[in-house]
């Protein structure tokens, strides 16, 4: 029995620190240690496009025997170019303009055409019942022209003697957009409000297995185009009749289904596989699928790689256009964002840990390292299609290195 639920405690953590599902909260469960986390990551695309680095660190306090307090920081620094819109030349072809090529002023003084820094704080209140935990938390984000304050709530309850798991989850963000040189339609100041709710269920299928589902309502209304894309307007001869600020629909819902399957081998040194399968909609008529395949596998003495592949497709938005003929008048919504594009992305990554175990008068010190490379390409997105030219193709990798220690 004791070597049972070892190997289904194993197989919950591995399922729950797998990216975008982080559970913040187990029912029953009170970590009674200091718990400190760093990470370090640098998201760079091609053609000297844009480059993110991300630094942030997190700490975990124990309150007594019942509570847990956390408070996360995080700072990105952003810098290169970034498409603000598509041209036609006389024969129809599409190229995409990045900022700055056009535009000496858009220079900054990092030496790239965007220079910016988003700063997060977070916090977090965790309380711990027998069979269920219940965690609250808000944080504050800030950019040069975009600020960001939310609140959110999850509710973990177990059942079936903890073999099945509730989760219950919401979230509502209140956003403040203040363009930098550029004149938009709603005044120097936009606003938009967002909120998320989520049901999930984990379910143990037997000792080496689990099965864990949620589905996800987002619904946000207000200033919901970018500022800073631009749409340009041709006549049937492909000449230049015009050029429109980036319109999109001042409201927006979406629906997200994540199923995540872990699978657990005890006779290969205790490896285990994870598939997950994720399907979103929204009403602006873009529909996504992601499949995600990858290995965790112990090696010895504490080191653990995990090999992952991953493929993601969308067809496009009912309201884009690499381009559009006519004039703005002859469309309530236009956007030439690539991002609405109908596209596919495949990419394969490598991760490495190393559990040092108990150094000094630390309980516990762990390091991670892990390099993951994107292909985006209209070519890829499923049922073929995509969209002519290339100007939606671009290659773009993402390098962490992280450490957690217990105190």
């Amino acid at each position: 029995m004791k070597k049972k639920l070892n190997a289904v405690a194993r197989l919950s953590c591995a399922a729950l620190a797998l990216p975008g599902l982080m559970q913040t909260a187990q029912a029953g469960r009170v970590d009674e240690t200091y718990d400190v986390d760093a990470q370090y990551g640098h998201y760079q695309e091609s053609d000297n496009r844009i480059g993110v680095n991300i630094f942030e660190s997190s700490l975990s306090i124990p309150i007594g025997k019942t509570m847990t307090g956390t408070l996360s920081l995080v700072r990105d620094t952003i810098s290169g170019a970034s498409p603000i819109y598509n041209e036609k030349d006389s024969k129809g072809k599409v190229t995409q303009v990045l900022s700055g090529a056009s535009q000496k002023a858009a220079t900054s003084s990092c030496g790239k055409s965007i220079c910016e820094e988003r700063n997060v704080i977070n916090a977090g209140l965790t309380y711990f019942f027998d069979n269920a935990a219940l965690n609250v938390g808000g944080g504050y984000s800030k950019e040069n022209d975009y600020l960001s304050k939310y609140l959110s709530t999850n509710l973990s309850v177990d059942l079936n003697k903890k073999m099945t798991t509730l989760n219950f989850g919401g979230s509502v963000a209140s956003d403040e957009i203040e363009p930098t040189n550029f004149n938009i339609d709603c005044g120097d100041k936009c606003n938009k409000n967002s909120q998320q709710y989520l049901v999930g269920v984990t379910q143990v299928v037997d000792k080496n297995s689990l099965v864990q589902s949620n589905l996800t309502y987002a619904h946000s209304k207000g200033y919901l185009s970018d500022p800073y894309k631009r749409v340009l307007f041709y006549d049937v001869d492909n000449n230049l009749s015009g050029i429109g600020a980036d319109k999109r629909p001042r409201d927006k819902n979406q629906w997200a289904w994540l199923t995540r399957y872990v699978r657990h081998f005890e006779g290969m040194h205790n490896a285990a596989l994870h598939v997950d399968y994720r399907f979103t909609s929204d009403d602006w008529g873009t529909k996504s699928h992601t499949a995600e395949l990858s290995w965790h596998q112990p090696l010895g003495d504490g080191w653990q790689v995990i090999p992952r592949l991953r493929y993601y497709t969308q067809n496009q938005a009912d309201f884009y256009g690499a381009t559009f003929t006519g004039k703005t008048a002859d469309y309530a919504y236009y956007s030439s964002d690539y991002r609405l594009a109908g596209f596919g992305t495949v990419s394969g990554g490598l991760k490495f840990s190393k559990d040092m175990g108990h150094v000094s008068a630390l309980k516990h010190l762990q390091f991670q390292a892990g390099l993951e490379y994107f292909d985006h390409k209209a070519a890829y997105q499923l049922g073929g299609g995509g969209n002519s030219g290339n100007f939606t193709d671009f290659r773009y990798y993402l390098l962490t290195a992280s450490f957690n220690l217990k105190f």
